[in-house]
């Protein structure tokens, strides 16, 4: 049996830190609740290759689906300050 959720890391789609950090904490959390791509991307009402793009840091997503993903995997997004000297 072929395990449906491969643990293969993907490029950057941006050099952008905080997007890159904020999708590799989506794509681990769908990892571990065992959801293939194809499953969550059809749950939010996106395409697989939106959440591959939100799931490598990538630019230019709608900050809704990117929210919607969150939501689906049971996180919720929130601002929070930086420490002085940040």
């Amino acid at each position: 049996m072929v395990n449906p959720t491969r643990n293969k890391q993907g490029k950057p789609a941006s050099d952008n830190h905080t997007l890159v950090e904020l999708g590799n904490e989506l794509a681990q959390r769908r990892r571990e609740c065992g959801i293939v791509q194809q499953d969550l991307a059809k749950t939010v009402g996106v395409s697989r290759s939106t959440l591959h793009t939100i799931e490598h840091g990538g630019e230019g997503v709608r900050w809704e689906k990117v929210i919607a993903v969150a939501q689906a995997l049971n996180f919720d997004l929130a601002l929070v300050p930086r420490k002085s000297g940040a």
